[in-house]
């Protein structure tokens, strides 16, 4: 049973079901603005009043202390990030690079998922991902070989 959830659960509709999840609420007390070096995705937000801003994914996570990557909750992330801003842009892409070292001067040229200001949306139904370790990865390979064409810039 484990193992069907494990399957089930590393796809983009898993991802979007959990961006639903309520997030934890804290304030923020730093003034630091973290840029990463390292992102998978990035997500551009073009809002209404004409301004266009970036956002990199946080791919690194922690748990005991322990490092590891998580490409699949920081998808979640940019997701829920989205959905905040939903109403207050034209248009917003989720882009992903296929660059193994993720390097955020790489190009993000395979469109994830994107949205408008009409309401219209589309998901890249190529997305998987897989375990390595303790790192929870983005199928790059299958990315690239299953993504539908007008998808990738």
């Amino acid at each position: 049973m484990n193992q069907i959830g494990m399957i089930l659960g590393n796809d983009f509709r898993q991802a979007l079901i959990d961006s639903e999840k309520e997030s934890r609420k804290y304030e923020k007390k730093s003034t630091n603005i973290y840029k990463p070096d390292q992102a998978r995705y990035k997500m551009v937000i073009w809002f209404k009043d004409g301004n266009k801003r970036c956002f990199y994914s946080y791919d690194h996570q922690y748990h005991n202390k322990i490092k590891h990557i998580d490409e699949q909750e920081s998808l979640i992330k940019l997701l829920k990030l989205m959905k905040k801003h939903d109403g207050n842009f034209k248009n917003c892409i989720i882009y992903a690079t296929l660059d193994p070292e993720r390097n955020v001067k790489s190009n993000y040229n395979h469109i994830v998922c994107w949205t408008n200001i009409h309401g219209n949306h589309e998901e890249n139904k190529s997305v998987r991902f897989l375990v390595d370790k303790t790192d929870n990865l983005l199928h790059l390979k299958h990315l690239e070989a299953y993504t539908d064409k007008k998808l990738i810039h």
